[in-house]
């Protein structure tokens, strides 16, 4: 063991010798069934929101969940810290800081891989969530749009999914929370079918604040239910756009059960023919750029199927895919928005003859090879 080794070792014992002082329970210590990680990719534009976000948390925080909740925070002009939120002997939720950080990079993978390390030393589990905030463009390589970009920015730094999933070790997370745009790409959830059982996205944008409001009415205790409660946390985000007005009532919400995918993946590989054509126009988008990148997944590939058997044959697999799903009928009505006729809970991208450099990384996505392989 080298002299660094030996010194990060002795300062993790140290550090939970802390913890166990100073962050405890009336009277009565919960086992650690869950750890939580939420991960704040706020180093820009969305910095005040990262603030919002942990003190709602801290607010709707229950000391009756059976796990731990832990932060990282990275907005801008301050220096990234990992967060405990917990209740204090006088059975008030507060924040305890584990650790702060030198300036770094949130959207390095590196990065993203240390802070799941980190958390899974101080607190090891038989279950672990995670919830990433961030700008997001879903599976769309690095620097494809001003904005959203990517899965993850900093600054001017982003990471793209591939990246995101090589940092997570396999079958780590039980569920992964996007509070982020366009992540219900099959493009993304088979970049992370061996990393996490399910995930939950949104086909469009997310509309701010996004889940603030409901981290305060304590939604995440449905995440500390055994089994997890996923439905019960998309249900109640759910509800608060629903009762929105304006274009503030604007929501895409599904869980995908990531198990299903390769399943889904053989019904397309054995039905796709790329010498079909398709008019995008007649197809349901989730963007509201003047082009589209974000197709309704069902929407998309029904329509070159022969028959309704096949047509039957993959609403069923995507039915055993999508656990939950719901969508108001429009989008951000009267800001270049749309309606929402059809909503699978998968998105997919259609190649395009205009975008050349897409086409071509789209090719290296596991989803690609595998519904193009022989």
């Amino acid at each position: 063991m080298t002299v660094g080794s030996k010194i990060f070792k002795s300062a993790i014992i140290i550090l939970t010798a802390i913890l166990s002082v100073s962050c405890i329970y009336d009277e009565d210590i919960h086992p650690v069934n869950r750890v939580i990680l939420v991960y704040l990719g706020g180093d820009n534009s969305l910095s005040d929101e990262v603030y919002e976000k942990i003190e709602a948390i801290r607010v709707g925080w229950d000391k009756e969940n059976k796990g731990k909740l832990l932060i990282y925070n990275d907005p801008s002009g301050a220096s990234p810290q990992l967060i405990e939120i917990c209740t204090c002997h006088k059975g008030n939720p507060i924040k305890e800081i584990i650790h702060t950080y030198g300036e770094e990079n949130s959207a390095d993978s590196k990065v993203f891989g240390r802070v799941i390390n980190e958390v899974r030393t101080i607190y090891p589990a038989s279950s672990y969530g995670l919830i990433l905030f961030s700008h997001a463009s879903g599976w769309l390589p690095q620097e494809t749009l001003k904005n959203p970009k990517s899965i993850l920015i900093d600054n001017k730094r982003e990471m793209d999914i591939t990246d995101f999933a090589d940092a997570i070790p396999e079958n780590y997370f039980d569920f992964i929370i996007f509070e982020a745009c366009f992540m219900a790409g099959i493009e993304v959830a088979y970049e992370l079918k061996d990393k996490a059982d399910y995930i939950l996205v949104s086909s469009a944008e997310i509309v701010s604040p996004g889940f603030t409001e409901i981290y305060k009415q304590s939604a995440i205790s449905y995440l500390y239910e055994s089994p997890v409660n996923l439905k019960g946390f998309a249900q109640s985000a759910f509800n608060y756009f629903n009762s929105q007005s304006g274009f503030l009532n604007s929501a895409t919400l599904s869980i995908i059960k990531t198990s299903e995918l390769d399943a889904l993946g053989n019904i397309i590989k054995k039905n796709y023919n790329r010498d079909n054509t398709v008019d995008i126009n007649t197809i349901q988008h989730f963007d509201r750029y003047t082009y589209h990148l974000f197709f309704d997944f069902e929407d998309y590939f029904s329509s070159y199927l022969q028959t309704d058997m096949q047509r039957q044959e993959l609403s069923e697999a995507i039915n055993s895919c999508i656990i939950y799903k719901a969508a108001t009928f429009l989008f951000m009505d009267g800001y270049n928005g749309f309606e929402i006729k059809k909503h699978s809970g998968l998105t997919t991208y259609i190649q395009q003859e205009q975008f050349p450099y897409l086409n071509t990384e789209y090719q290296k996505l596991k989803w690609y090879k595998k519904i193009s392989e022989n």
